[in-house]
């Protein structure tokens, strides 16, 4: 493989072309690529809905949930089924296994639903199925508010909408906060019944009028014309002169009987924003969309839409995740180009200027490269590739050091250039393609890492695997190439034993290194004692007794939190909002707050059984790079004051939820609670809940998704009575539902709508109240009676919903720890699950029920069960690789030893920060270090077996020094550029030294710090241990040979 080097070098004006024409090709993948805060995630999850206007939660989870359940069950790659009936629809989500294809997931349920449709009740409208995705979410909300009327904000709302839906990265702007629009005929009960029409011959009329009758065309020879024959209702008038009775005498339009208006459908929601009413564009982005660049783009067309509103309008921007976006990409490209500033300055005071200069170059080459693979991979440029990008960093011109160094050291010797970089490069070969390749083999178990987490952070190995494939590219061809003809002439080192280089502080580490070296080598046994002393004093005296625990992902301040507001009752959507004013009128007195949305009712996903209202608040400073500057109080201590504020008011539950970033879950802490019978299923509920509220200390925002009774009025009918005097049930609904929304008799799309308005009729809202059943009167055999004759008003209690998953009845139970109370009492959330798991195991709720914790904690078990497993998987790769190079399992295995040293100084790290061990990051780290702390003793060991050859007259004391004194500057380097790249993240800073900012703490910093820190002191701590521990394991076999030779004469062969 070697050869490659001899044709790149004979081939250099090609070589150098072609690393030209990645450096162009990089640099417009890099001004083209899709840019996003979050990875846009496929998330395996399929939903079923069908509404069936009217049917109790009881009757749509009989008649639709539990056929459409039963055959969906027989679908391959379901991980969990759950289905939730509510009033007048039913919804099925399937999720399937993470990794499934989700065209195949779509083609099968759509194949099962076809197959189970003709179960369903004829009245059901057709399954309405989708897929979900990060890019169903909004990632920007227009409001817009003011003392303008209702109809005039839709009117504009919509304006701004088709605007805004023009731009290619926008998928949709939902419009939220606006009732729909009818068209109603307001029905005089008195005059309807003196002309005695009944609702099935207005039903009738409006239907037949608004037909499309084709009326084809005419062809008379000399042309030919088309025939139109107006048939669909264009206008109210339209409407208004249709006629509903025709007899000898007269002919009754609804005009007659009724007024036509075009309005809204009665309020089913309110949204306010910063305490004012408002209608609401929610913005969606299409899969793959640059985030950044289809901001500016939504912000131009904001400008210019504000340039035609009134003067009574303004539009407010909330809930903006493109801002996110910014900051993280610009905050850490500016980390990016900090660590390489340090990184260059590191190199060239250690290497000399034109040495420096050529190392340097690695960086910008393998990034560019990366960013070509990326596009053509279409991935997005998230800021978990940055990650990546500033992880491999430090790593991506170790290749390129041990080259130049190498070749520095030969053209020391008397060779020229071209020779000593092109011994170098092929001397080099192996033990670089060996480090690269145990670090990508440590990073290759992570890149199949199952599961939500997975999905979200698999692209941080991926991009160090492009880096680190792309720095091998670099090392071993193009920096022969451009040592051969730019390098240096001269080399720095001073020939001699000693190793001098003139530079200081290397020379006083030498100087200070060579004595001690000795003396390990000179006393192996007792080395390895004292490593081993101090790696078990760390890793387990010190952290098993003063460790913080464990949390699940990196702990950050939030910037935003979301809102959920209970209350139990049959509530109005008028008085709903007025529970949401007072509420808001609460929060709004808390400093800190930027933007406040908050609107009634709920999502079907994310909701509590007695969830009336939601929204979200945003933290001042959450607007970006001046995020420090502007706060008063961090984001906790604000969530804190809205927890306070809202924690006593009679009768509201008030849930705040802090939006920390990375994979989300409703609550950190969710129990399901499964069983065969609904009602035990409910009372085991309803017992843990009370355990919670009452006996567990330190929980916060404990909500369950049992759905507390409601009082619902039941029309019972004497079907038997109806029947003899000639009235349908149908006649008796349709005559109530004029006492409610309305009967539905029709639509029609006016030229000023894009959407079909539906024409409902109902008596006026005098008449509209339970009372006035009585008062109804229904034609009949006998003539018009009243309908009080058969039926009867009957309170009833209802339920909003009836859950299950997987066959089985289902609830589920939220809980967060208050992080103040956790703080000062030293517990974590894995603390609280144990102390629960403890007590639920040791109750008897009877047969059938089981309880799993699920969400966060379901997710940190499986997370901790992967990367004990790709830890194995990465040690077993890089022992095979190892044994393969070096055909030796005792130095295979003392390479990895630098491993466990490297998980000690991760553990010491976090005793110093007082930091706990984040499952995720910190867990990623120690599989990440595994990698990278091996690189040292692999270029040590190889570096001894060869002066071992070289030198057959020198003991083997001696060659150990003389490897270690000669790999001592390479190894400090290689060392040094990784944890300078990573130093500011570790120690809390971000610096970006283009714009001139250091900023403290910031939230990108709080995102990686621990990451980064682990990663520092696991790869300082290695690297100290692997310069005592390796000289002195390598001596240790021909001094337990050399014992039992001299000893007990078991070996006659010399040893060497």
């Amino acid at each position: 493989m070697t050869k490659i080097v001899d044709f790149a070098l004979s081939k250099a004006k090609t070589t150098l072309a072609l690393a030209l024409m990645v450096i162009i090709a990089g640099s417009y993948a890099r001004s083209t690529i899709s840019v996003a805060s979050d990875p846009n995630i496929q998330l395996p999850i399929v939903s079923v809905s069908v509404f069936l206007s009217g049917a109790s939660p009881e009757d749509a989870s009989r008649l639709i949930a539990r056929p459409l359940e039963t055959r969906l069950r027989s679908v391959p790659g379901i991980k969990e089924l759950s289905s939730s009936a509510r009033l007048s629809y039913a919804r099925i989500v399937a999720e399937f296994e993470v990794g499934y294809d989700i065209d195949t997931a779509l083609r099968d349920i759509k194949q099962a639903v076809e197959e189970v449709k003709f179960k369903l009740p004829r009245e059901a409208e057709d399954p309405q199925i989708r897929e979900y995705s990060f890019a169903m979410f909004p990632v920007m909300n227009l409001s817009l508010i003011g003392s303008a009327s209702l109809r005039q904000k839709v009117f504009i709302a919509r304006e701004l909408q088709d605007r805004l839906e023009t731009i290619n990265e926008v998928l949709a702007a939902d419009l939220e906060g606006a009732p729909e629009e009818v068209l109603e005929g307001i029905i005089d009960k008195s005059k309807m019944e003196t002309y005695g029409i009944t609702l099935s011959q207005l039903y009738r009329a409006i239907s037949n009028n608004n037909l499309i009758i084709p009326g084809g065309a005419q062809d008379t020879g000399s042309g030919k014309f088309n025939i139109e024959v107006p048939s669909i209702f264009e206008t109210a008038e339209d409407v208004y002169n249709i006629p509903i009775k025709v007899t000898q005498d007269a002919v009754v339009t609804l005009s007659d009987i009724g007024e036509i208006r075009r309005t809204f459908k009665d309020y089913s929601s309110f949204a306010k924003v910063n305490g004012e009413d408002a209608v609401t564009l929610e913005i969606r982005l299409r899969v793959g969309a640059n985030a950044i660049n289809a901001k500016t783009k939504i912000m131009k067309v904001k400008e210019e839409f504000e340039k035609t509103l009134p003067e009574n309008l303004s539009i407010v921007r909330t809930n903006d995740e493109t801002v996110w976006a910014e900051v993280m990409v610009s905050e850490l490209e500016g980390n990016i180009i900090t660590a390489i500033f340090l990184v260059m300055i590191l190199v060239i005071a250690s290497m000399g200027v034109r040495v420096g200069l050529m190392v340097g170059l690695s960086i910008p080459f393998c990034f560019l490269l990366t960013f070509i693979i990326l596009k053509v991979a279409e991935i997005e440029f998230n800021f978990l590739v940055m990650m990546g990008l500033l992880l491999g960093l430090g790593m991506l011109i170790d290749g390129a050091i041990v080259v130049t160094e190498y070749a520095d050291r030969k053209i020391s010797e008397g060779l020229d250039r071209l020779e000593a970089y092109r011994l170098a490069s092929k001397r080099m070969f192996y033990p670089i393609l060996s480090s690269t390749a145990t670090t990508i083999a440590a990073f290759t178990p992570l890149v199949f890492w199952p599961g939500f987490t997975g999905q979200f952070m698999r692209y941080l190995p991926i991009t160090v695997f492009i880096v680190l494939s792309a720095s091998l590219v670099y090392a071993m061809i193009i920096t022969p190439v451009i040592g051969s003809i730019f390098g240096q002439r001269r080399s720095t080192l001073v020939s001699g034993e000693n190793e001098q280089t003139g530079e200081i502080v290397f020379d006083k580490i030498s100087g200070f290194y060579g004595p001690w070296l000795r003396k390990f080598v000179n006393n192996p046994g007792e080395t390895i004692i004292a490593v081993l002393m101090v790696l078990w004093f760390f890793g387990f005296a010190m952290y098993g007794n003063f460790g913080k625990g464990s949390i699940y992902f990196a702990d950050i301040d939030p910037v935003a939190a979301d809102i959920s507001i209970r209350a139990r009752g049959n509530f109005s959507s008028l008085e709903e909002k007025e529970i949401m004013e007072q509420v808001e009128s609460k929060i709004s007195k808390i400093q800190g707050i930027e933007n406040l949305y908050l609107t009634t009712g709920t999502q079907w996903f994310n909701s509590g059984g007695d969830t009336m209202a939601r929204g979200f608040l945003e933290i001042v400073g959450s607007e970006g790079k001046k995020l420090k500057e502007r706060r008063t109080y961090t984001g906790n201590e604000v969530i804190s004051l809205v927890q306070q504020a809202t924690s006593n008011i009679p009768g509201i539950i008030v849930e705040v939820t802090p939006e920390e970033g990375g994979p989300s879950f409703s609550s950190p802490i969710e129990l399901g609670i499964f069983g065969d019978n609904e009602d035990q299923v409910a009372k085991v509920t309803q017992t843990i809940e009370k355990y919670m509220l009452n006996d567990v200390e330190g929980l916060v925002n404990i909500r369950s998704t049992l759905p507390y009774p409601l009082i619902e009025w039941k029309v019972e009918v004497n079907k038997q009575k109806a029947a003899q005097l000639g009235v349908s049930i149908g006649d008796i609904g349709a005559l109530v539902q004029m006492l409610t929304n309305g009967f539905k008799v029709g639509e029609y799309r006016p030229d000023d709508s894009k959407d079909e308005i539906e024409i409902r009729a109902r008596f006026g809202s005098q008449l509209r109240s339970l009372s006035g059943i009585e008062d109804l009167r229904v034609n009949s055999i006998n003539g018009l009676i009243p309908i009080s004759t058969f039926i009867k008003l009957v309170p009833v209690e209802n339920r909003q919903s009836v859950v299950r998953r997987n066959g089985k009845f289902f609830h589920e139970i939220g809980v967060a720890i208050d992080k103040e109370k956790a703080a000062a009492g030293g517990y974590n959330v894995a603390d609280k699950v144990k102390e629960m798991d403890q007590w639920l195991s040791e109750q008897d709720f009877g047969t059938g029920i089981t309880t799993k914790f699920r969400g966060q904690q379901e997710e940190t078990e499986e997370v901790i069960e992967f990367l004990t497993i790709a830890a194995i998987t990465a040690l077993a790769l890089m022992l095979i690789l190892l044994v393969t190079q070096f055909n030796s399992f005792y130095q295979s295995s003392l390479v990895l030893s630098a491993v466990f040293m490297s998980v000690v100084g991760v553990l010491i790290g976090l005793l110093i920060r007082g930091e706990p061990f984040s499952t995720t990051m910190t867990g990623i780290a120690v599989v990440a270090l595994s990698g990278i702390v091996v690189n040292n003793n692999i270029v040590l060991i190889d570096t001894f077996n060869r002066l071992k050859g070289e030198f057959p007259n020198l003991t083997r004391e001696d060659v150990i020094i003389k490897t270690c004194k000669q790999r001592l500057r390479p190894i400090l380097l290689t060392t040094a550029t990784t944890i300078f790249g990573l130093m500011p993240l570790a120690i809390g800073l971000s610096i970006d030294v283009l714009d001139r900012e250091i900023m403290v703490g910031s939230r990108v910093v709080s995102w990686w710090q621990n990451l980064a820190s682990s990663i520092v002191f696991g790869l300082g701590f290695s690297t100290i241990l692997t310069l005592i521990f390796t000289p002195a394991a390598l001596i240790l076999p021909s001094r337990i040979k050399s014992f039992l030779q001299n000893r007990f004469g078991l070996f006659n062969a010399q040893v060497e």
